[in-house]
């Protein structure tokens, strides 16, 4: 199994919001791209924004082209959406 490489990173400040993007490649088919909480307070740990669980969830893409789309969209949902609860 090969060492996970960070493919491409970007922090997004927008209004209250602190999110790191991130799209990791874990094997050679094998792309994770996450959003993580970079506010102090973590205030939108375990909150959904576009299709993601910041800070617990990714989403995978099996070649390069496919998890760049993904961080693309990932991008975008963190400038342009708001963080909401997760519904139990």
């Amino acid at each position: 199994m090969s060492i996970p490489m960070i493919v491409a990173q970007r922090s997004v400040i927008y209004g209250d919001k602190q999110l790191a993007v991130s799209t990791v490649r874990i094997a050679a088919d094998y792309y994770d791209t996450a959003i993580f909480d970079e506010s102090p307070d973590k205030r939108h740990r375990g909150m959904l924004l576009g299709g993601y669980v910041i800070d617990s969830s990714s989403k995978r893409a099996l070649d390069r082209e496919a998890a760049m789309e993904n961080h693309r969209e990932a991008l975008i949902a963190a400038r342009e959406e708001v963080p909401r609860a997760v519904r139990s």
